[in-house]
């Protein structure tokens, strides 16, 4: 019997049946999907895992994407400094092949190892001869480096040979090699060089200059072409970049942090020519960025330092214009200072008080308060606390003095030493660039050497009205910043390495001081008076950058406070970087795994299982809704009969 339904349990029925449709409907879409619900709403207090689980499920996702970038990076950067590695191998092993070619004789011996005087009317009085560096002069006395020729007689047979024979007995003494012999002064190669006027006095005779050998010369050229190239393919190599972005540029992703502007080895030649430019050996030099400008200096003055001298000074109307104050002394600053003359150096009681200041720099001390200090000096090394610069035995300390300063003493950097700066903007044919050699104790004079047929030859002024600069050339122009990557929760990296590292200027200056030009000085002391020849700098040259190839290498251990001092020590870095990296995403990856399979496991469900939920709820709404239709078919009238 099926009674009359009041409404309250017509609504029991109709929320039944209700409930029946939606269970089916859950059931078919996990049946169809496999997930439990399609909203946290249906997993209901799982929903709280669940949401935690996706969110350190993508926190990882992150760190997984952003460290395979990294890791991306890495190679990038090792793979480009295996390629700089490589090519520096293969110069350091041309250069060292090229080292055991006889080094000691390719410098051009101008003497040809013998000098003979034979005009016994000439006039030699006054005339000077450089040995061995020392500089001797015809005299009439023999105080100090004098040669006394005052009892000789000028027109007699033998008055030049008796000349010889003055410059022999003054100098024989401490060079047993020289010989006097046949009428002749015998030397050994190499000895006379330099300012030696009397090399151009009439009857003064050489012997045959020593010259290269085909197969030196060969070499030579060889092994200036390879180092060239080295350079040309570093700079590339060190410009790598991933996505636009430059890896290098400590910081500066936007732009190439290596500039080498040469095309040709005869190019680069012609503006470092080995003679009045050479290309800088200091990383200090080698890195300058300064700019001066007539704000700093006022009007310029430039002058040769004497008729045909490579020599020259650049005078500002300004004291002090050639620097940039980098401290001012004080209480705060420094504290006090301790100027120690046996140790070449002045100590602050301030940490970090010279903080600013790095080996190489160009620093001047003025103020009047610095114990009669005040003068430029070259920075041999700062300690790692800040407090003590160390000075080149070049630029010793004066006074030993212990002073308490109240920004009564400044301390001001100025163009490194060996650094190259750019002149082309003061136009009138001058010449475009010039090496600095030092800056005057009021840093208001800058000492270079130049071209002296494309400088000045009477004193010019450069109006302080004129635009112009004076800059310093540098190969990077990058930043300085490390870039910390955090890899995961509790793991950070830092990339430090850049482009200007120690590592890399080492082997600019390196290749560069073997591909600049007059690697072989071929100039003639009789044609140039003012300049002294190196007579060594070939082999010089060849050790000099051989050592450092290897200290730039990690083959030859050194003793420097740079935290990139070698490639080895970079790759090191890399190497672990990249093993923290490997290890950070395999265990991401894994945790990945993890969590996916715990969300899984809570959001989804058996498809098959669910199947038969959905056809069981059909089944159950199909007799809900027979159930429902009866009820609602059946009336009073239906009753009561």
């Amino acid at each position: 019997m099926v009674r009359v339904p009041t409404y309250s349990s017509y609504m029991n029925l109709v929320n039944t049946t209700l409930s029946t449709k939606s269970s089916m409907n859950e059931y078919i879409f996990q049946a169809m999907t496999g997930v439990k619900s399609s909203t946290y709403s249906g997993y209901g207090t799982k929903a709280y895992n669940i949401v935690n689980l996706e969110s350190s499920l993508t926190l990882n996702e992150n760190f997984v994407a952003n460290n395979s970038q990294s890791q991306t990076e890495l190679e990038m950067i090792s793979t480009s400094l295996e390629s700089v590695e490589s090519f520096t191998q293969k110069v350091k092993s041309l250069l060292a092949s090229f080292s055991n070619s006889g080094l000691s004789t390719i410098t051009p011996d101008y003497t040809g190892g013998e000098l003979t005087f034979t005009d016994n009317s000439a006039t030699y009085l006054g005339e000077t001869i450089t040995i061995d560096d020392t500089q001797y002069t015809f005299a009439n006395n023999s105080t100090g480096n004098n040669i006394d020729i005052s009892g000789l007689t000028s027109g007699s047979a033998t008055y030049a040979e008796d000349v010889m024979t003055a410059l022999y007995n003054k100098v024989s003494p401490t060079n047993s090699e020289i010989k006097l012999e046949d009428g002749k002064l015998s030397f050994p190669l190499y000895t006379v060089n330099g300012t030696s006027s009397v090399l151009n006095v009439n009857g003064v005779e050489t012997g045959e200059t020593h010259t290269m050998t085909s197969e030196q010369q060969t070499s030579l050229a060889q092994v200036q072409e390879m180092a060239f190239a080295a350079m040309k393919s570093i700079a590339d190599n060190l410009n790598a970049n991933v996505n636009g972005n430059y890896l290098l540029g400590g910081g500066v992703s936007d732009q190439a942090p290596v500039t080498f502007p040469f095309n040709s080895l005869q190019e680069f030649q012609a503006y470092y020519d080995g003679v009045n430019v050479s290309y800088p050996t200091s990383s200090t030099a080698l890195l300058s960025n300064k700019t001066v400008t007539s704000e700093s200096t006022g009007n310029l003055t430039l002058a040769l330092d004497s008729a045909g001298s490579n020599k020259a000074t650049i005078t500002a109307a300004n004291t002090g214009g050639f620097t940039t104050e980098v401290v001012s002394a004080n209480t705060n600053t420094t504290g006090n200072l301790t100027f120690n003359s046996s140790k070449n150096s002045v100590k602050a009681t301030e940490t970090g008080a010279f903080s600013a200041v790095k080996a190489g720099d160009t620093l001047v001390i003025s103020g009047g308060n610095s114990g009669g200090n005040d003068k430029a000096y070259v920075v041999k090394s700062v300690s790692d606390d800040g407090k003590t610069i160390t000075f080149e035995d070049s630029t010793p300390v004066v006074a030993d003095a212990t002073i308490t300063p109240s920004d009564d003493v400044k301390f001001a950097t100025s163009f490194p030493v060996g650094s190259v700066i750019n002149l082309e903007n003061f136009g009138n044919g001058i010449a475009s660039n010039a090496q600095v050699t030092g800056i005057s104790d009021d840093g208001s004079q800058l000492f270079i050497t130049v071209d002296a047929d494309n400088f000045p030859s009477t004193p010019t002024t450069i109006p302080a009205t004129q635009e112009w600069s004076i800059e310093t050339e540098s190969y990077y122009n990058g930043g300085s910043l490390s870039n910390t990557k955090r890899i995961s929760e509790n793991q950070t990296i830092t990339l430090d390495i850049t482009a200007q590292d120690e590592a890399f200027s080492k082997i600019f200056a390196a290749l560069g001081s073997i591909a600049q030009g007059n690697f072989v000085d071929t100039r003639n002391p009789a044609d140039d008076l003012t300049s002294v020849i190196d007579s060594a700098s070939a082999e010089d040259k060849v050790t000099d950058a051989l050592n450092m190839l290897n200290e730039a290498l990690g083959t030859k251990v050194t003793t420097t406070n740079s935290k990139n001092g070698d490639i080895q020590t970079i790759f090191a870095k890399l190497s672990t970087m990249s093993v923290t990296l490997d290890n950070t995403i395999e265990t991401q990856e894994q945790l990945q795994t993890n969590l996916s399979d715990a969300i899984y496991n809570l959001k989804n469900v058996d498809q098959e299982e669910a199947s038969i939920m959905a056809l069981t709820a059909y089944n159950n709404l199909q007799i809900s809704y027979s159930v429902l239709q009866q009820a609602l078919s059946t009336s009073l009238l239906d009753f009561i009969k």
